[in-house]
């Protein structure tokens, strides 16, 4: 509560000194939000229940005769509250310089931190270009975004991450824009030996790297994105070594060394979003390739082992996903979210099915959602109701991490949120 009332105050000296200050700007900005969901079955969730992910596979007694997974649930919250500031107004050089900090209280962890930042940057911006230093979103997430009223944001068929980075952005011209991003992983992180953990990517020392190209119009906008991972799964390893005692005995040891180990995957997308009047129409298609960390079912796994040298060679796991999303109206919106994936595996087979690391079920083969929803909207208040049907392919765990579907499992959540803006 004291980080509640500390947040409260600074707002208010904010406002204070955006009075006496003519040159810099504070606007503070945020909601109140509650939640109250339905799931007609247990699925994977994030955040206290609030952030769907897909539904459970069928997990039978020991006698057969029950799913232990097909209990519903109702919840009811309000964590998503969030509070916010833009700071601006001040120019240096040719620069005009701003930043955000933005907190809600979704820190929902085994620490039971529930006040956490969201967005926490620097931006400077010229006539053509802008530098972003600091956590925001990825670029892959806002590029084109889904217009949905629950708080997945379309995950994971679309991708949802947010990370510190430094963000070049160059306008072009005649409606060009080119996107240059340098990223490290917190809070949105890979999955791992160690379960998730952003160590992976402070271990591996190099930045994950994305690039887009996108032209926005007056009704029309598309482009492609490019996105480099390279993460480093083990700080440390064991490797065999013979060992020679006095009298000339030789024995095999395990000894613990230094892990050099490496997993990359190369990821591309192609979005497009199309608005005119009250009508919004808009979509992308992502290979991806551990997309773990942009929480997506996906992840890598350990194709060899060297017992001389404790060293692993990886793979990831590849997947297809799309998603397209309609909407309709101002005061009333109707919306429609449609998300398909679909899982590739690796290239080359692991080592066991227990040497690989999946975010989801590592049993998946295919995942598809129908999500219709009524937002009303009165000035401040919106009140939004939300039918997320999710249904996924799940068959037995295979070594190259490629499943084939031998039965689906459904979830149907029913959403309705009531956010009053401010």
């Amino acid at each position: 509560m004291r980080y509640l009332f500390a947040l409260l105050a600074l707002l208010m000296s904010f406002t204070a000194a955006a009075q006496d200050n003519s040159t810099v700007k504070f606007k503070p900005y945020g909601f109140v939000r509650n939640y109250i969901s339905y799931d007609s079955r247990q699925c994977l969730n994030l955040m206290g229940e609030t952030f769907n992910v897909m539904p459970l596979d069928v997990q039978l007694n020991e006698d057969g005769s029950e799913d232990l997974n097909a209990v519903d649930e109702l919840s009811f919250v309000a964590f998503t509250t969030r509070f916010g500031v833009d700071v601006s107004g001040v120019t240096i050089g040719k620069a005009k310089s701003s930043a955000k900090i933005e907190a809600d209280f979704c820190g929902y962890g085994s620490n039971n931190t529930l006040f956490r930042i969201r967005q926490a940057y620097v931006r400077m911006q010229w006539e053509r270009v802008t530098l972003t230093c600091g956590q925001t979103w990825h670029p892959m997430v806002i590029q084109v975004m889904p217009s949905v009223a629950g708080l997945a944001t379309g995950s994971p068929f679309a991708p949802f991450n947010r990370s510190p980075q430094l963000n070049f952005s160059w306008d072009v011209g005649d409606g060009w824009n080119f996107t240059a991003a340098a990223l490290y992983q917190f809070p949105n992180v890979s999955v791992g030996p160690d379960g998730a953990s952003y160590d992976y990517s402070r271990w591996s020392k190099i930045p994950e790297i994305y690039a887009s190209w996108k032209h926005s119009g007056e009704h029309f906008t598309f482009g492609i994105g490019a996105d480099f991972l390279s993460i480093t799964p083990r700080k440390t390893s064991i490797a065999i070594r013979t060992i020679t005692d006095a009298n000339g005995a030789s024995s095999q040891q395990e000894v613990k060394v230094r892990a050099n180990d490496r997993v990359t995957g190369v990821s591309s997308e192609i979005f497009a979003a199309y608005k005119n009047g009250k009508f919004n129409l808009k979509g992308k298609v992502l290979y991806g390739e551990n997309t773990s960390h942009l929480t997506m079912v996906s992840g890598y796994g350990a194709t060899s082992y060297d017992p001389a040298t404790g060293s692993y060679e990886y793979a990831p796991v590849r997947s297809v996903s799309s998603w397209l999303n309609a909407s309709y109206g101002k005061k009333v919106v109707g919306s429609l979210f449609l998300g398909y994936s679909k899982g590739l595996g690796a290239k080359e087979d692991f080592i066991s099915v227990n040497d690989f690391w999946m975010r989801g079920a590592k049993n998946t083969d295919y995942l598809y959602r129908i999500s219709p929803s009524v937002t009303y909207k009165a000035q401040n208040l919106s009140l939004a109701l939300e039918l997320d049907y999710t249904a996924v392919g799940y068959g037995d765990v295979a070594i190259n991490g490629r499943t084939n579907a031998l039965r689906t499992v459904d979830n149907l959540r029913v959403c309705a949120m009531v956010m009053y803006s401010f």
